[in-house]
């Protein structure tokens, strides 16, 4: 308990006022009395016998003044008294003992005699310096001469309900509190009339409250009232407030109140890091924590103030002042426009603050969502949660309780299992090279939580040679001795929300932070026997895989849907969930699956040696709850997800599945597993039903629960309807599953996962719409949504069966976020004319509808050169056997975009169906794969034996053209070709393109729509390159386009066939006889020209 008091002496000028001073107060309990008015003309510090010190201040007109005089009890913690000006005082105490830091301010304001504007500077100075003070309590005592009434709106409520009466330095001094976000002491409690009163005029005819108690934390103060026996002489009462300050309450604002965080520099860490002198050490844990605290040194020596930017302007606080001082004055019309001015100021400062942040962040390539993230200001934290019995409570202790109860039990171990015997081997493991740590250090991401001994991933990637050889030897000892530091044996959990009902604890991810050297240490482990766990693995798991996604196993089941439904045959797919699978698998069945999968014994032992005596502290408010760890892998371990794999791999093994699920060219495929997200593939639901009860009864040897609300099966028309339940549950069925990010149905239908799509594309802008509104860089926002919206939108595009519909829809909801991007609307463009290939042209952003195609190409070749006898491979060109398929027309498959598109290249090549080489064949060389996607007559200088020559071709042409016009000169025919060539250059003719030099020349020559058409088709199937060539003299207009070893060249109003340039068929001789004359000349002369031109230049060099 602490007493601080205010009173106004009316002077203390002579010895006589202060001994009448020291004698009251020695009558009544009070540890600090702000004294006003002093009214000395010289300084005051004196310390009297019995202990107490009293401070006096003054001004050189002896007017005003301001003191304090101090008790003995607090005597010794007094760190400082200030004038700050000649009406403001400061007194600093220093926390000892259960007595915490103070910080005094005694105030003796203007009267209302004064000008306003020296009352305004009054204010302005004594809010400077209380900002300016980061002590945790602050107190401001004094003579205001201002008078506060009650609380009259709801809005006040730094304003107590008790008072006597308002006036207009009453105002001032609200706002002052208002501002300051403090609390007036007077108003907080109920007192009698002749208690409240602190100032008392001549002859007793009036009275008024006009000194205040005024404080920072309202929880501290217990009371507040005047003390009718404490006289001086004076006109004024004293005014004792009572305190009670809690450490506790200290500690916890200030958790909840943290500084900037430094910036550490990163050279002078390493180079202080580098004075470290390498010693052994008998004790582990001894040495360990020497490594730990000199790395801790080190960057507390490296670390700097990082300077934060203001989040509001100079104007938008210019703003708020004004707002103020019209509430002072009463005008509530100015205060209320300026309150809506403030709002609006603060919302656009802030926006432009965060934009103008992300827009720095994404010129300099940095994350944008870390960016985001290092800007908020505040942290989402629990409000509620619900009980076992399904009460809901907002206690911080009561949510403490359920938060223990809860992971407790979940880590708590539910299934004996006897320890699992580990064999005798002759293996030996190597020492720790510093080659592996410093591999292993550049695998560790950045901006990582630490764990408990604050040690961050960047620590490490700056650490000197000395300490990675250091490292290398603790770590080659810990698996020699198979012993580890006790400091790895704690760790901080971290709750974070998933989805669902916040109020659920079970919809919390327990993440554990681990210490960043025990991650390394780990991660050495992982990279040796990770080969040997992958090794394990079957090709139905493709979970933390090297060379496996999620787009394998939706390829596949959208496979199996494709075919089920062309061929009419049965498919039922159950997908299961299982619950909280990372955290309750039994710690015995993880090293005895490792032991089966052939991992040295050695490295099974370290394991038993992390994974023993574990503990790990949860913080959800600021109380520790410490709890046991005796099952579960940990989520947060680079090693846990294999060891999980493995673990479902031992148990897979055991089951006895090898009669069951779907043939696929003479194999079965029963099931498909992605880490825990399991999928079991059946022809009936009687044989799903069985195989989820073997599977449910293998997984509760370990530890594992299926959740049965979430576990779901779905099968298309030709199942046989029947009943599906498991230990007496109903297992539900579905229409549709989102299966690793993509929403499939047996009706293959996509336009429900275009709807999410879409909903994704938009999320994604939304995360970048600040920094693209921002940045008038146009590569940049083309950038961002490239890498951001696009992935977001055709997230497995590659398993696509991609109608034209479909391109359609993908292509209009890639326009509608384009439109947003250029800030226009769709009826702005259309009543403006604008194309949408113009704003395409302005944004620069890749088309989503031809990314796709490329994803699924690449993705195509991908598969078909899949050597490893996985099911993607499989199921691809798979054709099921003793099936006849009905008459009809089939759904559209997969491969049927390369089908078409195979059979559109060839027609145009004019290759015979004998001649055609199957898509299967060409992806399985890379290059080749790619060849065929090149536009028809593109020239690539890269590939030396490309069939386009482009020298060749103009040698051949120009030839040609000399023949058919009869012109005597090659000069203007060769700048006609080298302008078409530069013109190529710029503006090659693309696969399915209809534009270029090809349509601008049909536009000019024809307008006909038909032929027009006819022409088109001919251009979009060949994608030549167009050359136009015109000739008074014989009268001959026509273009000549260059294709893949053939000649394309037609007039305005008449296509002519095809000629091999390289190839002198007779039938091909016999079916050009047959043409009509062209421009005057007969087919027979074209041709005949053309074969002597081909013999006379085909061994010369073009050039």
């Amino acid at each position: 308990m602490m007493t601080i008091c205010t009173f106004n002496t009316r002077t203390l000028a002579s010895e006589a006022t202060i001994e009448d001073l020291m004698v009251q107060a020695r009558k009544i309990r009070c540890d600090v009395i702000g004294l006003t008015e002093t009214r000395r003309h010289r300084p005051l510090n004196a310390t009297f016998d019995t202990g107490e010190e009293l401070f006096g201040t003054c001004d050189s007109r002896g007017v005003g003044g301001v003191g304090v005089l101090v008790n003995t009890n607090l005597a010794m913690n007094i760190d400082s008294f200030e004038l700050l000006t000649t009406r403001i005082g400061r007194l600093r105490l220093r926390r000892c003992g259960s007595m915490p830091a103070l910080t005094v301010f005694v105030a003796y304001a203007p009267t209302s005699s004064y000008d306003e504007d020296e009352i305004e500077a009054f204010y302005m100075d004594l809010e400077k310096f209380y900002r300016e003070d980061h002590t945790f309590y602050k107190v401001i005592v004094g003579d205001f001469n201002a008078k506060i009434g009650p609380r009259r709106t709801p809005e006040e409520l730094h304003i107590g309900t008790h008072g006597l009466q308002w006036n207009e330095q009453g105002e001032r001094l609200s706002e002052f509190i208002m501002t300051t976000r403090t609390i007036h002491g007077n108003s907080q409690f109920q007192k009698p009339t002749s208690l409240r009163w602190t100032w008392e005029s001549p002859g007793g005819e009036y009275h008024n409250e006009i000194d205040h108690i005024i404080v920072n934390r309202r929880y501290c103060l217990t009371d507040v009232g005047v003390v009718p026996k404490f006289y001086t002489g004076s006109d004024h009462r004293l005014l004792r407030a009572r305190f009670f300050f809690s450490r506790k309450g200290e500690k916890a604002a200030k958790y909840k109140k943290r500084s900037p965080k430094p910036t550490i520099n990163w050279d002078l860490f390493t180079t202080l890091a580098g004075f470290w002198e390498d010693t052994v050490v008998d004790n582990i844990d001894e040495e360990y924590e020497r490594l730990i605290q000199h790395l801790r040194d080190s960057a507390k020596k490296a670390e700097g103030l990082r300077t934060t930017k203001r989040r509001l302007s100079h104007e938008t606080l210019e703003l708020i002042r004004q707002r103020g001082a019209a509430r002072a004055a009463g005008n509530y019309q100015l205060t209320s426009e300026l309150a809506r001015r403030c709002r609006e100021a603060i919302k656009e400062d802030l926006k432009e603050r965060r934009a103008a942040v992300l827009a720095e962040a994404a010129e300099a390539g940095r994350s944008i969502r870390n960016t985001r993230r290092d800007f908020a200001n505040r942290k989402t934290k629990m409000t509620a949660l619900r009980r076992p019995d399904g009460t809901i409570t907002s206690s911080r202790r009561v949510m403490e309780k359920v938060i223990y109860d809860f992971y407790s039990d979940l880590f708590d171990s539910h299934v004996h299992l006897p320890p699992c015997h580990l064999r005798e081997d002759e293996y030996v493991i190597p020492s720790v090279l510093p080659s592996e740590v410093r591999h292993a250090i550049k695998s560790v991401k950045n901006r990582t939580a630490p764990g408990p001994d604050r040690i961050r991933p960047e620590h490490l990637k700056n650490l000197p040679t000395a300490l990675v050889n250091t490292l290398a030897r603790l770590f080659t000892r810990y698996l020699s001795e198979c012993k580890v530091p006790s400091q790895w044996k704690t760790s901080r959990t971290v709750l974070l929300y998933k989805k669902g009902d916040p109020q659920d604890i079970g919809n919390y991810r327990p993440i554990c932070l681990l210490s960043v050297v025990y991650k390394l240490f780990t991660r050495v482990i992982l990279n040796r026997i990770e080969r040997t766990l992958d090794e394990g693995q079957p090709c139905e798991q493709a979970g933390f895989r090297k060379g496996f996604s999620t787009i394998d196993h939706i390829h596949t089941v959208t496979r199996l849907i494709e075919v089920s439904r062309e061929y009419k045959m049965p498919l039922c797919l159950t997908f299961i969930d299982l619950k909280k699978a990372f955290d309750t698998v039994e710690t015995e069945a993880v090293l005895e699956a490792l032991g089966n999968q052939g991992v040295p014994t050695q490295y099974i032992r370290i394991f038993r040696e992390l994974y023993s005596n574990f503990t790990t502290r949860i913080s959800p408010f600021y109380d520790d709850i410490t709890i046991d760890v005796r099952r579960g892998v940990r989520q947060g371990d680079t090693v846990s997800p294999k060891l999980f794999t493995a673990t479902l791999e031992d148990v897979m093994r055991r089951l006895e599945w090898d009669n069951m699920g779907v043939r696929v060219d003479g194999r079965l495929l029963h099931h498909l597993r992605f880490a825990d997200d399991i999928v079991l593939i059946t022809p009936s639901i009687s044989q799903a039903e069985r195989m989820l009860a073997d599977f449910d009864d293998a997984c509760g040897k370990i530890g594992l629960q299926l959740n049965l609300t979430k576990t779901m099966f779905m099968r298309n028309g030709w199942v046989p309807d029947a009943p599906f339940s498991l230990n007496g549950t109903t297992i539900s069925e579905c229409s549709s599953y989102v299966y690793l990010g993509r929403e499939v149905n047996m009706m293959n239908d996509l336009a429900p996962e275009l709807g999410r799509r879409k909903r994704a594309a938009w999320g994604a802008y939304k995360s970048i719409e600040d920094v693209v509104k921002k940045t008038k860089n146009i590569r940049l926002r083309a950038h961002l949504f490239n890498t951001t919206v696009l992935p977001a939108l055709t997230y497995a595009s590659e398993t696509w069966a991609l109608r034209k519909q479909d391109e359609n829809a993908v292509s209009v909801i890639e326009r509608s976020i384009e439109r947003v991007m250029l800030g226009m609307t769709r009826l702005t463009q259309v009543r403006a004319g604008i194309r949408s290939s113009t704003l395409r042209q302005q944004s620069k952003i890749r088309d989503a509808a031809v990314y796709a195609k490329s994803s699924k190409i690449r993705w195509a070749g991908h598969v078909m050169r899949l050597n490893d006898h996985r099911w993607t491979r499989a199921v691809s060109d798979w054709t099921p056997r003793n099936v006849k398929r009905t008459t009809g027309r089939p759904p559209t498959r997969w491969s049927d975009f390369f089908t078409k598109s195979f059979k559109e290249r060839y027609d145009a090549l004019r290759v015979s169906r004998t001649n055609r080489t199957h898509l299967t064949t060409l992806a399985r060389e890379r290059d080749k794969w790619k060849d065929c996607w090149r536009p028809l007559g593109l020239p690539d200088d890269q590939r030396e034996s490309s069939i386009f020559r482009e020298s060749q071709n103009v040698w051949i042409l120009s030839s040609l053209f000399l023949n058919l016009t009869g012109l005597s000169s090659p000069q203007p025919v060769v700048t006609t070709l080298c302008c078409a060539l530069v013109i190529l250059a710029i503006c090659p003719c693309g696969y399915q393109c209809n534009q270029g030099i090809g349509t601008k020349f049909e536009s000019r020559r024809s307008n006909r729509k038909e032929e027009g058409d006819k022409r088109s088709q001919v251009h979009t199937y060949c994608s030549p390159l167009c050359y136009s060539f015109s000739s008074r003299k014989n009268n001959i207009n026509m273009m000549i386009a260059v294709s893949d070893r053939r000649l394309v060249y037609w007039r305005p109003m008449y296509v002519l066939n095809c000629i091999p340039i390289r190839s002198a068929k007779d039938k091909e001789s016999r079916r050009i006889k047959e043409d009509k004359k062209c421009a005057g000349l007969s087919s027979r002369v074209v041709w005949q020209d053309l074969q002597d031109f081909i013999e006379e230049c085909g061994n010369e060099d073009p050039k």
